[in-house]
């Protein structure tokens, strides 16, 4: 491997120009940042974060301390998003068991679990709102997990490697061989976003604003993003609320530890399945849903549905991937129909509108029914409702992956049994199709 190129698999092929190999080979987020509930700076106009120097600094500070170093970073990734993003949408070689197994660990926001905060500044600064670290420790054959939001550092309980979330796909078997590149980066992170905006299109990617310029530095992590050697700076669309379509630009820089540039990408990638007429191929997501389990108290009924998200061809006919990629909530609509009328239920406001340490938390609306969004493990990670700005989803942005749950919560005088929870799609560029009997 060349120190400070950007190394690439095959991957990059599958989501820049052949995403139709993924259908032919059938090959929690719980935490919206909100600096008055973390205890954070609050992040107001012009607010951009720190840079990457700046951040590993205040993160080296708190991970110094932590018993099993001495601790030596591997993994690096800065996300300045232009409207609400979650990393999630992106996609990951195994999407169900990254997202459900990372983001269980972690009680905050990381790239597996949460809405990055928006970033108001300037690309060309070189800084972000977010950075996540990845460490590892030689002595203790450990790996911990660091982040900085907004310059406020939080450091996770380290986890023996192979840990539960195992998201680099190239990691290996020796994660030192990963931590040798840090000791030579005599440039931060402006300069090598300036060298990468020196590389592109500026006008196409002011056209094409809202983007999200993401920075990372060690192996990869998303399918068809490759490694990092040296500095990888990347201007992409997808993750953000609003962008579903298809051939979204991509922009890929790779550059050395001295930000001198080594190669650049123009390409586009499909946000998520395009539906019919909008590309190829002419596909759908189908959400489908386990056997419903119905538990009532105090008043509060809730009808639990487990599901997997799988893509299928317009007739319905599956490929045969239960592990469906680029489905993001927002684009996802959900309504419950009576059994016995055949009329649309009433929506009501949920109970549960941020993070709750039990769905027992979650009480029924007085106003109708709601639903809530649940990891594997059974984590609060979203809530579905009326709102006063009209926007269903609480959190603006996550991804539905297989085997999270639906739990539609009720008035206990509702009679709910045979109803059904129907699915259906919120934007014209992608289908998606689900219902199960509650």
């Amino acid at each position: 491997m060349q120190i400070g190129a950007w190394v690439r698999a095959n991957r990059i092929v599958v989501i820049g120009i052949a995403f139709v190999l993924v259908l032919a080979t059938a090959a929690g987020i719980r935490y919206y940042y909100n600096s008055q509930e973390s205890g954070g700076p609050a992040a107001g106009p012009g607010t951009d974060g720190p840079t990457f120097y700046q951040a590993l600094s205040e993160v080296n500070a708190s991970v110094h301390g932590v018993p099993g170093g001495p601790w030596a970073p591997f993994s690096v990734w800065g996300v300045a998003a232009q409207s609400p993003f979650s990393a999630n949408v992106l996609g990951y070689p195994s999407e169900n068991r990254t997202v459900n197994s990372c983001g269980q660990h972690f009680n905050g926001l990381t790239m597996w679990n949460g809405t990055m905060p928006v970033f108001n500044g300037s690309f060309s600064s070189g800084t972000a709102p977010f950075w996540q670290f990845g460490f590892f420790s030689d002595t203790s054959y450990e790996v911990l997990l660091a982040t900085d939001v907004l310059g406020t550092p939080h450091v996770y309980p380290p986890m023996t490697y192979p840990w539960p979330c195992n998201a680099w796909y190239d990691l290996g078997s020796n994660p030192s061989r990963w931590t040798g590149l840090f000791g030579s980066f005599p440039v931060d992170s402006p300069a090598a976003v300036q060298v990468a905006l020196g590389s592109i299109d500026q006008n196409r990617l002011a056209l094409d604003a809202p983007e999200v310029e993401l920075i990372t530095i060690g192996p990869g992590i998303f399918d068809g993003f490759g490694d990092a050697a040296g500095y990888g700076v990347l201007f992409d669309r997808c993750g953000q609320v609003g962008v579903s379509g298809g051939a979204e630009p991509l922009e890929l820089v790779g550059e050395s530890t001295q930000a001198v540039r080594d190669e650049t990408e123009n390409l586009t990638t499909n946000c998520a399945l395009p539906s019919a007429g909008h590309g190829t191929p002419d596909g759908l997501y189908d959400l489908l849903f386990s056997s419903p389990s119905l538990s009532a108290a105090a008043g509060t009924a809730q009808v639990t549905v487990p599901f997997q998200v799988a893509f299928a061809y317009p007739n319905g006919t599956l490929t045969g991937d239960e592990d469906g990629w680029g489905l993001a909530n927002w684009m996802v609509g959900l309504h419950v129909t009576n059994s016995s009328s055949g009329q649309t239920r009433p929506l009501g406001t949920p109970t549960c509108r941020s993070w709750v340490a039990s769905l027992a938390d979650c009480t029924a609306s007085p106003t109708g029914w709601y639903a809530v969004l649940l990891s594997s493990s059974g984590e609060w990670l979203n809530s579905y409702g009326a709102s006063p700005n009209g926007t269903a989803w609480y959190l603006p942005v996550d991804a539905l992956v297989s085997h999270e749950q639906l739990v539609v919560v009720a008035p206990g005088s509702w009679n709910v049994s045979g109803d059904a929870l129907n699915v259906t799609s919120t934007v014209p560029t992608s289908t998606v199709v689900g219902s199960v009997g509650l």
